[in-house]
């Protein structure tokens, strides 16, 4: 089976593959399968990440296999057949290739890793529009954006809809609406916010909202310009991630390959000495979405860049 094959049979197990559900149990026994035909012996750790090793394997490569409800054919799972061939080109070089388990739930998986290798390299969509505006089909990934995640709660008064006059009310739900057009006016170059999700009380029709929950969401990948955007929201933030500077193994074969942040979280945040690809994802770049899309030939390059780079590392 060619790599798109691969994709395709993992999608058809199930679109939706939640972390440790029956359909994420399914696509590893099959990824594991493929690894045996690589070459590869497999061994589980103690939360399930799946490792296909051969020899005194420093040198990891993978990503995960669980999605979201909305999925596609590519996040993730892309990482982990990409990783398979790649091995499966190289029989004599000592390496592993990963899956790790709940990457979209946590990650949880990549979180529990306590070995150390000499490198993790993973291949992996875009998930946004930024190398098919440049024309491009790989980009290397310098750094993962930190994130902060939190809340502002605005509190209002529950009146009558109907019998309130305008200018006598205390509307929670007003204020909450200028506090989100702020949020989008903080984010500056380097940075992204957004609300995503907001709780109306009594969240009825006919009553003044009395109290509003709004939640933030701010990214960068520089450490600065993120605490300096938190300020300016001014939010309570209930969790936060740094960012993670990405290593220098695709750029050492991909030299002329435009460089790029990841505002998306992913595995190679949590293993030691990881660096990244991107893959241009076509359709605008959607993501988490059954219109997701890599074209064969970028994914080919894809994984030429990541078989180099393993073969360089590896030896």
């Amino acid at each position: 089976m060619n790599i798109v094959e691969r994709l395709d049979a993992i999608y058809a197990i199930a679109q939706h593959r939640a972390g440790y559900s029956a359909a994420e149990d399914a696509a590893h026994e099959l990824a594991a399968r493929w690894m045996r035909e690589a070459g590869l012996g497999v061994s589980r750790d103690e939360v399930g990440n799946l490792f296909g090793t051969r020899g005194d394997a420093c040198v990891w490569a993978g990503s995960h296999l669980d999605s979201v409800p909305t999925a596609g054919r590519f996040d993730g799972a892309l990482g982990v057949v990409a990783a398979i061939e790649a091995a499966g080109r190289l029989p004599d070089a000592p390496l592993a290739v990963v899956a790790f388990r709940a990457e979209e739930t946590g990650p949880m998986g990549s979180r529990r890793i306590t070995s150390v290798p000499d490198a993790y390299l993973e291949l992996h969509i875009e998930q946004g529009p930024v190398l098919a505006g440049l024309g491009e089909p790989l980009g290397v990934v310098t750094a993962i954006a930190g994130q902060a995640r939190g809340f502002r709660v605005f509190e209002g008064r529950a009146d009558h809809a109907g019998t309130t006059p305008m200018d006598a009310r205390a509307d929670a739900l007003v204020e909450a609406a200028a506090f989100i057009l702020h949020v989008r006016d903080c984010a500056r170059e380097g940075t992204v916010a957004t609300v995503g999700a907001i709780e109306v009380e009594p969240n009825a029709t006919n009553v003044v909202p009395q109290r509003v929950t709004v939640a933030v969401d701010a990214r960068s990948a520089d450490a600065k310009l993120l605490d300096a955007l938190i300020d300016d929201i001014g939010f309570e933030v209930q969790w936060k991630s740094d960012p993670v500077a990405m290593g220098d193994a695709f750029a050492a074969v991909l030299p002329d390959a435009p460089r790029l942040m990841s505002g998306a979280g992913h595995d190679a945040m949590f293993v030691p000495n990881s660096s990244m690809l991107f893959v241009r994802s076509l359709n605008g770049g959607i993501s988490h979405h059954p219109d997701e899309l890599s074209s064969a030939e970028d994914i080919a390059l894809g994984v030429d860049a990541l078989t180099a780079a393993l073969d360089r590392l590896a030896r």
